[in-house]
């Protein structure tokens, strides 16, 4: 028994780390999956690099962005948001 309550604070921290941190996480990487998902030619995103650009060609893991010169094709996982 004593031993139970030597481990019982490192269990409550444990569990404590869980909720502060991966669960928030898990919640972010899920909306930033949907809105991945839901990109569609014509939408203006942001990069994660800060570059603001136009969709104009969408494939299974690429995006080709038109800029104001030239065009960009990034990874679809470096979209940080539609703007």
């Amino acid at each position: 028994m004593n031993e139970l309550i030597s481990v019982l604070p490192l269990i409550i921290v444990l569990v404590v780390f869980y909720t502060i941190l991966w669960v928030p996480q898990r919640s972010r990487n899920k909306k930033h999956a949907q809105m991945i998902d839901g990109l569609e030619i014509g939408n203006n995103v942001v990069t994660e690099s800060g570059i603001y650009g136009r969709i104009v060609s969408l494939d299974k893991s690429t995006v080709t962005l038109v800029l104001k010169k030239g065009e960009l094709v990034i990874n679809k996982s470096k979209i940080n948001g539609i703007s």
